[in-house]
Parts: structure tokens; sequence; C-alpha cells
């Protein structure tokens, strides 16, 4: 016991008698809290500024580009006459889609001929992208349905209701499920969130261990009085960073705290022990940062909430699978947005606990090897 006691000691005097090693494990996460979620608070991207090029100048045409500015996601930011003038605007930023309603536009729809109606979005910004296509597809389709409703009933002597339903056979009902508002910060924020509790806790923990003189303690005792610090560490510091502090921001918190507890107990173990692996291999504190913060864009993308982990080649998502973040999000996704029981996380527990046997296991036996040997004692010595 006095073996954990000294292991214990060490490791809280390692974290909190270091100032970089506190700012990293506590002030960061601090800052991160703050800074990270604020550009995402508004959720939805709207009223992105599109340009209309109208050659057709008729009343459906100023009609349909009305629509288009009344729509949530995108407004008109200018009218110009031709498409020179248009490309100019988005080359500029001034705007970042195109709208072209082609000449004799009206007369077509009369004639009952098809009039396509060009679209052209800066596909260099993704959602921004997205944004412009469907902000302006659904006012044309609704345009387009009801003239084909008009033509129905000026032809068949239909009701407006029966001639719309004619010309619109299906309407589709848009459910956002586990995500109520479509909105982008419900979607990054949590797994995000995770992955700075990982990258902070196996960086601080990581310079605690190179920076520690060798111990004289048993390996096994020492690294469990380590294990108790962390635990009592994160204790507060999980519950903070992924329960408080998402509700600050109206993001969803369906779950239950012990099933959190029971999720983030062998999650916090994985990390600290990866930490472990990490300072045995790189033994220089000098070392530690440069190699760690190297490999934080590789670890967002195999973490699987900017690429979906299924479409990652099979050898990265084994690569993946070794990483405490990538199940630690599964399991607090299903928990905090889908409201999830034991038998959704239940998977990602077991992941973590295998992944924290695993490291400790190697820690332990990298540790032997570098333990001090002490010589017998003999009959002189006495």
């Amino acid at each position: 016991m006095r073996g954990i006691a000294g292991g214990f000691r060490a490791e809280l005097a390692g974290i909190f008698r270091d100032p970089q090693i506190a700012m990293i494990l506590i002030l960061a996460l601090a800052i991160y809290g703050v800074i990270y979620p604020a550009p995402y608070k508004t959720e939805l991207l709207r009223d992105v500024p599109v340009v209309a090029v109208d050659l057709d100048g008729g009343e459906t045409a100023r009609e349909l580009m009305r629509a288009v500015d009344a729509a949530e996601s995108v407004r008109i930011a200018a009218h110009v006459p031709d498409m020179a003038a248009a490309t100019a605007l988005v080359h500029r930023r001034e705007a970042y889609g195109i709208v072209v309603i082609p000449q004799d536009f009206e007369r077509a729809l009369l004639a009952g001929r098809p009039s396509p109606i060009a679209v052209y979005g800066d596909a260099s910004y993704f959602l921004v992208y997205q944004k412009v296509l469907t902000g302006i597809a659904v006012p044309v389709r609704q345009i387009g349905a009801r003239i084909a409703a008009g033509r129905l009933m000026a032809g068949q002597q239909l009701g407006a209701e029966q001639a719309l339903a004619m010309a619109n056979p299906t309407q589709l009902v848009e459910v956002p499920l586990f995500n109520p508002s479509g909105g982008y910060a419900t979607y990054i924020l949590p797994a995000a969130l995770v992955l700075i509790l990982h990258q902070t806790q196996v960086m601080g923990l990581a310079l605690v261990a190179v920076r520690r003189p060798r111990s004289p303690r048993l390996p096994a005792e020492d690294l469990l009085g380590q294990a108790a610090v962390w635990l009592l560490l994160y204790a507060g510091l999980l519950p903070l960073f992924l329960v408080a502090l998402p509700q600050v921001y109206g993001l969803p918190w369906l779950g239950d705290l012990r099933l959190l507890a029971a999720l983030g107990l062998p999650f916090v173990l994985a990390t600290g022990m990866l930490a472990q692996m990490v300072a045995a291999v790189l033994r220089r504190a000098e070392l530690v940062q440069p190699v760690l913060l190297a490999m934080g864009l590789p670890l967002f993308f195999l973490s699987g909430f900017s690429w979906p982990i299924e479409a990652i080649p099979a050898p990265l998502q084994m690569a993946a699978g070794a990483i405490p973040a990538v199940p630690m999000i599964e399991g607090y996704t299903r928990l905090a947005a889908m409201g999830g029981s034991w038998a959704d996380i239940a998977p990602a527990v077991r992941h973590l606990w295998v992944l924290a046997g695993v490291y400790g296991a190697l820690t332990l036996a990298a540790r032997h090897m570098l333990a001090p040997t002490v010589p017998p004692r003999t009959v002189a010595d006495g």
C-alpha cells in the first residue's frame, strides 16, 4: 500500500507542480471549452449570398427570385445582367453561388416545354455548396409544381388541391433523428470534445511520465497509484466537459450519468496507459509534444466524425481501433444524443477495457525492463 500511496503522491506532484502540465490538463480544457464551440453556436448556415442572372425578365422569373431570396439558407445578394459579372462576384467571394434563369423562360413554361435553370455553387466550401443547391432547388421545385398544377386545372377542369396533388404526387417529410435542429454543432462538438480530452490527457500524462525520476517502487504499485490520480482528476473534468459544457451551448444530453461513469472509467484508464506507452517509447519531453501534435490531424481523420469510419480503408480502421478516443466517441454519441442504454454502449465499454488492459500490460513490461536492479545483500553488507 505504501508503494501505491507513493505513486499517487508522485503523480499528483508531477501534475500540479509543473505549470506546463497543469496548463495542458486543466487550463487548455477551459480555453478549448470557451473558444472551440463558439463558431458553431448558430448551428445552421443561413443566408449564403448568391447572384441572380435573370435573362428572361418575366413575372414568373421575378416570382422565382423572390422565393429563392425568402429561403432560409440563401439570399439574393445581387442581380446582374450576365454571367461575366456574376462570375466576378464569386471570384471576389462576395457570393458563393449563381442562379441563371434562361431567356424565354416564361414562354417555354406557358408552351409546356422544359426550361432548365442553371445553378452554380462554390464547391470549394462543401457546406456552403450544399446550402446553395438546396436553397435554390426547393423554390424551383415548388414553382414547377404550381405551374404544372395550373396546366392541369386549365386542361382537365380540376380543383386546385387535386391538381397540385397530381402535379406533385409524393411529399417528402424530413425527420432528423437524434439531431432535431439538423445543426452542425450538435453533430461535430460531442466528438470534438472527446478528442480534446483524449489529446490533452495523453500529452499531459506523457510529459509527467518522462519528467518523473525513475521510481524504486514496484512498477505495478506505482502504476496503480498513478491511475488513482487520473481517475480522481477526471471524475471532475469528464462530466464538466462532456455534460455541463454541451448544455451551456444548447447541445442535447439524453444520457445517464451512471452510464457515463461506466464509459468514462475505462476511457480515462486506457488513455492514461497509452500516455505511459508514449513516454516509454519517446523518453524525452522535447519529443513528446511535437510527436503528439503531429499526430493530431491523423487522429482527427481516424476518429470517424470528419469522415465515416466505415468508409476508411480496413488497415486504417484497425489502427483507429487502437485509439481510446474512437470507441469513446461512439459510446458517448450513443449516450448523449441518442439516450442510449447499457446495451448500446457496452461494445464501446468492452473495447476501452481491452485497450486499458493491453496498454497497462505493455507499460508494466516496459517498466520491468527499465527498473533499477538492486544487488543482493551479502554477509559483508550486514
